[in-house]
């Protein structure tokens, strides 16, 4: 099965939307194909099914003993102390009939209820349709404000509207004395406390995009293109001064990256960055970045031909995909 097709099997599956026949085939992927199981372990982790499962599940011992959960494409401190791979977790995740051994299976069951997508780009501003000129300089002290390194709000090829980002020049840490300017940063606070409610009892995940344009017509130094978020329970004023400490008390991180050097300076490219939602998280940090890659040698990169636009906040919620446990 190619990577496309699968990509649709997952996406459909998690989002409660998969047919019998769709079912039945990737089933067969999932029972054919470690690249396929690898790939739905990931998915079920960034869609919050993976949840502690009690020790009184039946085969626990079989399954703790089982090879192919020796080694996980994850560690608990990506996530946070408050998710936790083990793993049962990961066979209890959506691991198909036979797929461990000849006596006991987890099998694939279809979510009983179709996933709830809601759109919270409002509280970003990522078109930048509402501001133009120099943004406020530094890490932001107030909510819902774009800030960070020397960047502007320009008239552009943009995507949403006629503005767009422009990252301007790459500056360090404010907070770091003699610190590399490698990258340009722009970071934006964005309070979650109004979302507890919509979340209680149901998996949810926060999802932030961003399109990323290297405007420059020819050959230069490698840039990556970074949309990352981090998660802080707390009061947001409490990172005022504090970064990018701060970053090591950040209850789950998520980054996508986009890497160019140049020559083609007509297309926008995709970035996003998933993470799950855990319920005591109170606020997230938005950063959008373009800087030189850690390997970069020869010729500093030159910003102010590099662009963001059409930023979105997601919120997808659903309620624990169920498992079913089958005797063959």
């Amino acid at each position: 099965m190619n990577s496309e097709r699968l990509e649709h099997l997952l996406t459909q599956y998690f989002d409660g939307e998969i047919s019998g026949s769709e079912m039945e085939e990737l089933d067969v992927s999932l029972r054919t194909s470690a690249g396929a199981r690898e790939r739905f372990w990931n998915e079920a982790h960034l869609h919050g099914v993976l949840r502690e499962w009690g020790q009184e599940k039946a085969g626990v011992a079989k399954l703790n003993a089982l090879p192919s959960c020796e080694k996980l494409p994850f560690t608990p401190g990506e996530w946070g102390a408050s998710w936790k791979w083990t793993p049962l977790a990961a066979a209890a995740a959506g691991l198909v009939v036979g797929l461990f051994s000849a006596s006991l299976a987890w099998a694939v069951a279809a979510p009983a209820s179709r996933a709830r997508v809601s759109q919270l780009s409002q509280w970003l501003d990522g078109s930048f349709e509402r501001q133009s000129g120099r943004l406020a300089s530094g890490f932001p002290s107030l909510l819902d404000v774009w800030s960070g390194d020397e960047a502007d709000v320009v008239e552009a090829k943009a995507l949403k509207g006629k503005q767009a980002l422009r990252f301007v020049k790459a500056e360090g840490d404010e907070g770091v004395e003699n610190g590399p300017a490698k990258s340009c940063d722009v970071y934006r606070l964005v309070d979650l406390r109004p979302l507890k409610a919509s979340v209680v009892g149901v998996d949810a995940m926060l999802e932030v995009s961003a399109q990323f344009l290297d405007g420059r017509s020819g050959a230069g130094p490698l840039l990556n293109f970074c949309c990352r978020i981090y998660l802080f329970s707390g009061s947001p004023e409490s990172t005022r001064g504090q970064w990018p400490w701060i970053r090591e008390k950040a209850l789950a991180f998520g980054q996508g990256v986009y890497q160019s050097s140049g020559g083609t300076p007509e297309t926008w490219r995709d970035v996003f960055a998933k993470v799950l939602l855990p319920p005591q998280a109170d606020f997230a940090v938005v950063q959008l970045v373009t800087g030189q890659t850690e390997n970069a040698n020869g010729k500093a990169a030159e910003f102010g031909e590099q662009f963001a636009d059409d930023v979105k906040l997601t919120l997808k919620t659903q309620p624990v995909l169920p498992v079913r446990l089958t005797q063959p």
